[in-house]
């Protein structure tokens, strides 16, 4: 019984230190008119309708509008270091200020009337350090070096951003002898600080190859860029995830020795081959050893691509297989297998499931309501997405093939989107709620890659894994003559 006891008592105390709250106190003076929010932003892979997997979730935790109110408590259960974002708006002002909370903390940030932020409290040192030193991303610091996008050469920028990186790696030298920081802390740190520059560097010499035109580079010019990361990414410890630029030059660099074995065509609309993501796939598990954290962030996300940009099932299912003996508990196997069940049904022949959406006249309108000719369906996240590269489609085939745009905005009350929405001769619209928009992605696996399913007359999929194409929708439109000719 004794045993017992103890093992309880370690259980409980393992998860009280997993797990602890953090308290963030907002505060403002009375002559202060300003709303402000934070939002905890965190890397955690989570489902976001036409991209399969999004890597980072921004959670609203609190807004005040100190018009209202002079104070507010906000607590949120951690259980590692997160980066949050306070959020300032006001008097034509708006700022944005990171801030780095870890479980346990207890901070208070006071606003003054002048629209600017102090901070006090457990760890206040780390929030003063960010707020001096560090903007939401690197692109907000452009404006401030004198960066004009209609110049092709921006030397001055450059010049700039490297003496920005010097100021930042001093003063953060300065807080380290006073401030031993946590591992996380540094880590996040170190690794904005030294990806941001190069990344200017590279967007800058990238706009010199293009000379402002939206042109191919020659492999000659994205050898140069490539070699630019090959040359300045560092890997860092695994809590270097926490920085957004750090993430994003991680993926980069892993990935060109794939796409330099692999190149990427316009054929295949530069997206990756099945053998490319198998390869890097297996290159990040190989090259990421001892760093587990960004092993599995990196082989998830070479999952999830190829679970939503591959529309084969067979790399896939053969990655889903490995991923599961490597992470047996990992929280998106039951995602990642249901999503695969759900394209597998989606063959040509198969019944295309059923929806239920709400027409510009109110009335709901299901798959059976538009049976007798065949239906285009066309998933639409932006108003209009689409409908201008489609008209001469529409006009060749509209006696014979009913175009339906499906509206997927999160958010979009049915009135606002109705004012924009206007039926015509062989086209509908449709507003997707919450709920429908959810069962779409579930029932017809949604991605913003794969815009298009064609759907004969009697309710069967003639074509699911149909992609944007420009000019010309030529794949589209061949699924179309197929679907009139049933």
């Amino acid at each position: 019984m004794k045993k017992i006891t103890t093992l309880i008592f370690l259980l409980s105390s393992l998860l009280s230190f997993a797990q602890k709250t953090s308290t963030i106190t907002l505060t403002a003076t009375k002559s202060n008119g300003g709303i402000v929010s934070l939002v905890l932003e965190d890397v955690h892979f989570h489902p976001n309708l036409g991209i399969g997997l999004a890597d980072t979730r921004l959670e609203p935790l609190a807004m005040v509008n100190f018009k209202e109110k002079n104070s507010e408590r906000v607590s949120t259960a951690l259980s590692e270091p997160k980066i949050m974002r306070l959020q300032y708006s006001g008097g034509g002002v708006n700022k944005t200020w990171m801030l780095f909370i870890q479980p346990g903390d207890d901070l208070t940030a006071s606003f003054a009337g002048n629209a600017d932020v102090t901070f006090s409290g457990k760890n206040a040192v780390y929030q003063d350090f960010l707020k001096t030193y560090f903007l939401e991303n690197q692109y907000q610091y452009l404006p401030v070096f004198g960066y004009k996008p209609s110049q092709i050469d921006n030397k001055s920028v450059a010049q700039q951003s490297d003496s920005l990186q010097k100021v930042r790696q001093t003063a953060y030298a300065t807080f380290k002898s006073s401030n031993p920081p946590s591992p996380a802390f540094d880590a996040y740190v170190s690794a904005t600080t030294t990806t941001e520059p190069f990344l200017i560097h590279r967007l800058l010499q990238e706009k010199i190859m293009r000379r402002n035109r939206a042109k191919k580079l020659d492999p000659a010019q994205q050898k140069e860029l490539e070699d630019l990361t090959l040359a300045n990414f560092k890997i860092l410890p695994d809590e270097a995830l926490l920085s957004q630029s750090y993430r994003d030059e991680l993926r980069n660099w892993i990935l060109i020795p794939t796409t330099r074995k692999f190149p990427l065509d316009s054929a295949t609309r530069y997206e990756l081959s099945p053998a490319a993501v198998t390869d890097v796939y297996d290159f990040s598990k190989t090259k990421l050893q001892g760093h587990p954290k960004q092993e599995e962030y990196l082989q998830t996300y070479w999952l999830n691509y190829a679970a939503t940009a591959i529309p084969t099932l067979e790399t896939s299912q053969t990655l889903l297989t490995d991923y599961k003996a490597k992470y047996p508990k990992s929280e998106y196997t039951d995602y990642f297998t249901k999503l695969l069940e759900t394209k597998a049904k989606l063959t040509p022949g198969s019944n295309a499931p059923d929806f239920t959406m709400l027409g510009i006249d109110s009335t709901a309108v299901t798959l059976r309501n538009l049976e007798g000719k065949p239906t285009v369906m066309v998933f639409q996240f932006n108003i209009g997405a689409h409908e201008p590269g489609l008209k001469a489609m529409e006009a060749k085939y509209a006696d014979k093939v009913t175009f339906t745009y499906v509206t997927l905005i999160s958010g979009m009350p049915f009135g606002s989107w109705k004012t924009y929405a206007q039926d015509r001769a062989g086209v509908k619209h449709l507003w997707a709620s919450e709920d429908s928009a959810e069962s779409l992605r579930q029932n017809y696996a949604v991605d913003i890659r794969y815009p298009f399913v064609v759907i004969s007359a009697s309710g069967k999929i003639v074509e699911r894994w149909l992609p944007q194409e420009f000019p010309n929708n030529q794949s589209l439109e061949k699924a179309v003559v197929k679907a009139i000719g049933k």
